[in-house]
């Protein structure tokens, strides 16, 4: 074999050698954490308040970092699309840690013992949008050095919904189903959706909702923010409704009358990050007053009466048209009542009539209601013809005493 030939064989075993090295494993692995505080930018408080729940996702190549970057739209939720990152979300505080990345590297700057790499960051929020970052990691360490401030594009209001009832002027201890429907179209996304919130409260509570920041760009870098027309709805929670939103005088009217769109939606413009609203209804239901009082066979024998008044039935009508009445809205029995100490008694007393019983009404437009009834003692004989008497109840009061 001659010189030349033998040089191209060594040649060639020299090569594929290094081939062999190369790809059987001549690379060192290696694995490290990162970690830091993600805060809101604009925070007055010092230091800055940080942001729970952000979304921080860490890649170890900057094109695929850049291409999940690139492929958020406003007004979505973010997805990576890259096979490799790590992910973990911020506590409370805005702290967050990444404990683990792994890369190899065939010429590590330390030797096989230790190496250092570029981390590069997305951060991820709803209410901030996409944001990147970068970092360095060390072999070995789960470094926390990672600080980032975000910026709000949407803004949130914590809503203070107050449920006042107008016979009373306190608010009402009604359980009542809110929906507040709040618009989330932009320049960039005229089709939008809005956001729907619902809750039930027991008279008072809050709600928080959250909207575009900014309209367009140009309101954005005059620092014109959004104030969105928000519809809000109000039903009592019940399968039985027996309370409705009305107005507090403040329809053309002037008046209490119930109002429909309490149960389609009203219309109000959000202005701060606080904002308390109320709204106002009333009975439709309404439970009769306690009625009490005397019944006397004999006018001549009061007022202590005589046996003879007691035992005997009193009914109570609810007189709905004139000459119509309606029945059932109660009764009660007559007896005798001892008087202190003395041992007198003072017969054909009777309470309790009306206990139990209601009548509807949804028309009233002030702010009791009102009904006429009719209370009434049968006739017991010829010689002792029944009694009645005719009176005016209000939602208002809660007892009568009357004299038959």
């Amino acid at each position: 074999m001659n010189n030349k030939k033998y040089l191209q064989i060594l040649q060639f075993f020299a090569v594929l050698i290094s081939i062999i090295f190369t790809f059987s494993g001549c690379y060192s692995v290696f694995s490290g954490g990162t970690g830091g505080l993600v805060v809101d930018k604009e925070s007055t408080s010092t230091p800055k308040q940080g942001i729970a729940n952000v979304d921080v996702y860490a890649y170890l190549s900057a094109s695929e970092r850049d291409s999940d970057f690139a492929s958020w739209k406003e007004g979505t939720v973010f997805y990576p699309k890259a096979e490799y990152y790590g992910h973990t979300t911020t506590n409370n505080d805005g702290h967050f840690s990444i404990s683990k990345l792994t890369w190899k590297e065939n010429s590590p700057d330390f030797g096989k013992d230790a190496d250092y790499t570029n981390v590069y960051l997305i951060f991820y929020h709803e209410n901030y949008g996409i944001t990147k970052g970068q970092t360095v990691i060390i072999s070995d360490s789960n470094s926390d050095t990672v600080y980032q401030e975000l910026e709000s594009i949407r803004k949130t209001t914590v809503l203070t919904l107050n449920f006042v009832d107008v016979s009373t002027g306190t608010n009402t201890s009604q359980n009542i189903f809110v929906k507040v429907e709040v618009p989330q179209t932009t320049q960039n996304l005229p089709s939008a959706l809005p956001k729907t919130y619902q809750t039930t409260l027991a008279g008072t509570g809050n709600i928080t909702i959250s909207y575009p920041r900014w309209k367009n760009n140009d309101d954005r870098q005059n620092s014109i923010e959004n104030t969105p027309e928000v519809n809000i709805s109000y039903i009592q929670s019940a399968d039985e409704i027996t309370w409705a939103g009305c107005y507090n005088a403040d329809n053309e009217e002037k008046n209490y009358a119930f109002r429909p769109d309490a149960s389609t939606g009203i219309k109000k413009t959000i202005m701060n990050s606080n904002y308390t609203m109320t709204f106002y209804g009333k009975p439709q239901k309404i439970m009769m007053p306690n009625i009490s009082g005397q019944y006397l066979s004999d006018d001549a024998k009061a007022p202590y009466g005589t046996k003879d008044d007691d035992g005997v039935l009193i009914k109570l009508y609810q007189i709905k048209a004139e000459g119509e009445y309606t029945i059932d809205c109660g009764q009660v029995y007559t007896q005798s009542q001892v008087l202190g100490t003395s041992g007198s008694e003072k017969h054909g007393t009777f309470s309790g009539l009306g206990n139990g019983a209601f009548w509807y009404d949804t028309e009233y437009t002030e702010k009791f209601a009102a009904t006429t009834v009719k209370i009434q003692a049968p006739n017991i004989s010829e010689e002792t013809p029944g009694k009645s008497k005719i009176i005016e109840i209000r939602s208002d009061v809660t007892s009568i005493t009357v004299q038959l």
